[in-house]
C-alpha cells in the first residue's frame, strides 16, 4: 500500500510540474452558462472584391483568416522573396480589418528573422485579440515561432521562439478559446533530441491570463513508434480541450486517437483509441466545441460493405459535456451505390446552440463522374445529424449529387455562435464560391466572388465574425500575374 501511494504521488507531482497524463481524466469544470451572442440582423450579400496584394511571388499556402466579434477580421499571407529562383525565403504579413474606415491596415511583417516559410496557423478570440505560429527554416534548423496581437494595444508582438529545432516539418494546428487562451498542437519524428527516434503528438498551452505560453511542450500520445499526422484540437472558455490525431495501429492502419486536458487539475488524459477498430483505416479528423463544452468530431473512416466492395465515408462522434465522455461513433454519410470516397473534412459548431456542419469533397468511383463539395448538418434540438446540402454550382440534373462537369474542391467552413454558417470553395474550372446558411434553412444559392471573368483561382478560404459578417479571401492569377483579394459579407 506505502508503495502504490508513493507512486501515486510521484504521478502526481508530475502532472502538476510537467502536465503529463498519470491516468483517464474527465475535463474539467464546463464553461458556466453566458448570454447567447446575436448573429447576423438580415440577408448578407458581397461586397465589392478588394485587391490586397499583387505580385508574382504571392503564396497561397500560408494565407488564413480569422475573425473575432463584428469588425474584427484577420489575414495571415506570404509572398516569396524574389531576386532567386526557385525563392529560397518567403516572408509571413499580417492584416487586420479596420471596421471604422471600412479598410484592411497596411501589412505587417511577423518573421524577425529571414527563412523559407514551412508551415503558419492563424486564430482568434472573441475578445478581438488573435494569434499565428509558424514554422521556418532557420540556420539551426526548422524551428516554431509565434506571435499575437493584442486588441486593447492594435499591435502584434514580436516574434517569439516556442520551440527547439524540430527535425522534420509537421503537421500542426493552433486553436484559440472565447476568452483568449490558446493551444498549439503539432506531429513530429523526433530523432537529435530522442534515443530511440520517436513520432510524438506534442502540445503547448498559452495562457492569456499570464500573458505567456506555459513550457515545456507535453507529448500527448503514448506509443511512439508509428506515425502520426493531422492533429486537431478544441478549446472551451475555462481552457479544458480536446485533441485529436491520426495515427497507425498495431496493425499498421491509420486510427483516430484522442486525449483531453483537464485544466481544474492542470493534467493531459491518457490517450485512446476514437474510431472504430474494426473497420479500415480512419484519418484526416476535424473537432469543434460549442459554449458548453460539448464537442463533436469528424473524420474519413474506409469500411467494406456486404459485397466486400471497399469505400470511404465519414464518420462522427459526440463529446458529451454532462457526462464526460464520448459517445459511440456513428457513419453520417457515404455513397454506396458508386463506391466513392469522401474526403479532408472540416467541423463547425455554433456556439450557442449546438448545431453543427461538417463539410468534405466527395469523389465518385469510377471516372468520369465529377464530385461535389458537399456535407452534413447537425441538430443539437434533434440530437442527430440532419440535412446533406450540396455546397457547388455545377450539378448533374439527373443526378445532383453525382455532379456535372466540374469538381467542387474542398470546403473551407464558418459559423457565428448564432448558427449563421457559410462554406466557401474552388472549383475545378477556376472560380471561387461562397453559400450562406441561415438559421433555420437551407444553405441559399451559391455566389461566385471572383474580381472579373477568366480570373483563375484555385483555392479560397473566410471566416465568420459573432455578429455574422463574413471574410473570404483568395488567390486570383492572370496573365499580368497574381493577386489576393478580400470580400466582405454584411
Amino acid at each position: 500500500m506505502r508503495s502504490t501511494i508513493h507512486r501515486a504521488s510521484l504521478c502526481l507531482l508530475a502532472v502538476l510540474l510537467l502536465e503529463s497524463g498519470c491516468a483517464v481524466c474527465p475535463l474539467g469544470t464546463p464553461p458556466a452558462a453566458r448570454a447567447p451572442i446575436p448573429g447576423a440582423t438580415r440577408v448578407l450579400s458581397w461586397g465589392k472584391p478588394q485587391l490586397l496584394f499583387s505580385g508574382p511571388s504571392l503564396v497561397w499556402a500560408y494565407t488564413r483568416v480569422a475573425a473575432g466579434p463584428p469588425g474584427s477580421a484577420f489575414i495571415l499571407f506570404s509572398h516569396a522573396t524574389t531576386g532567386t529562383e526557385p525563392p529560397i525565403s518567403a516572408a509571413l504579413y499580417a492584416s487586420r480589418y479596420l471596421a471604422a474606415t471600412d479598410t484592411w491596415a497596411p501589412e505587417q511583417l511577423l518573421q524577425s528573422q529571414p527563412g523559407l516559410l514551412l508551415q503558419s496557423n492563424l486564430a482568434a478570440d472573441e475578445q478581438g485579440n488573435a494569434m499565428v505560429v509558424w514554422l521556418q527554416q532557420t540556420p539551426a534548423g526548422n524551428t516554431f515561432f509565434s506571435s499575437r496581437f493584442s486588441a486593447a494595444t492594435g499591435q502584434w508582438s514580436a516574434a517569439l521562439q516556442l520551440t527547439f529545432p524540430v527535425d522534420d516539418t509537421p503537421t500542426m494546428r493552433l486553436v484559440m478559446s472565447p476568452v483568449g487562451d490558446a493551444l498549439f498542437v503539432w506531429t513530429t519524428l523526433c530523432k537529435t533530441l530522442c534515443r530511440p527516434a520517436e513520432h510524438r503528438v506534442m502540445a503547448m498551452r498559452y495562457s492569456a491570463a499570464n500573458d505567456r505560453w506555459i513550457q515545456p511542450p507535453v507529448p500527448l500520445n503514448s506509443a511512439r513508434d508509428t506515425v502520426s499526422y493531422w492533429p486537431a484540437a478544441a478549446l472551451d472558455a475555462n481552457g479544458n480541450a480536446l485533441v485529436q490525431w491520426q495515427q497507425a495501429d498495431s496493425r499498421n492502419i491509420p486510427v483516430i486517437r484522442g486525449t483531453g486536458f483537464n485544466a481544474d487539475k492542470l493534467q493531459w488524459c491518457s490517450d485512446a483509441t476514437l474510431s472504430r477498430t474494426n473497420y479500415g483505416q480512419a484519418t484526416t479528423p476535424a473537432i469543434a466545441m460549442d459554449a458548453s463544452g460539448n464537442a463533436l468530431a469528424v473524420w474519413t473512416q474506409r469500411f467494406a460493405t456486404l459485397t466486400g466492395d471497399e469505400m470511404q465515408g465519414i464518420d462522427a462522434r459526440r463529446y458529451d459535456r454532462a457526462s464526460n465522455d464520448w459517445q459511440p461513433a456513428a457513419r453520417i454519410d457515404s455513397h454506396i451505390p458508386d463506391y466513392g470516397g469522401m474526403f479532408n473534412p472540416s467541423m463547425v459548431v455554433a456556439t450557442n446552440t449546438g448545431d453543427a456542419l461538417a463539410g468534405w469533397l466527395y469523389i465518385p468511383h469510377p471516372p468520369p463522374l465529377t464530385g461535389a463539395a458537399e456535407g452534413r448538418v447537425y441538430s443539437a434540438a434533434k440530437q442527430d445529424w440532419d440535412i446533406r446540402p450540396r455546397f457547388d454550382h455545377s450539378t448533374d440534373p439527373n443526378n445532383p449529387r453525382l455532379g456535372g462537369t466540374v469538381l467542387g474542391g474542398f470546403p473551407v467552413l464558418a459559423s457565428d455562435p448564432a448558427g449563421d454558417q457559410v462554406a466557401f470553395w474552388a472549383q475545378s474550372d477556376k472560380t471561387a464560391w461562397a453559400s450562406y446558411r441561415y438559421p433555420p434553412g437551407l444553405f441559399r444559392a451559391p455566389q461566385q466572388l471572383q474580381s472579373a471573368p477568366g480570373a483563375a483561382v484555385d483555392a479560397i478560404t473566410g471566416a465568420i465574425e459573432l455578429g455574422g459578417n463574413a471574410t473570404a479571401v483568395w488567390v486570383e492569377t492572370t496573365v499580368e500575374g497574381q493577386t489576393l483579394w478580400v470580400s466582405r459579407a454584411r
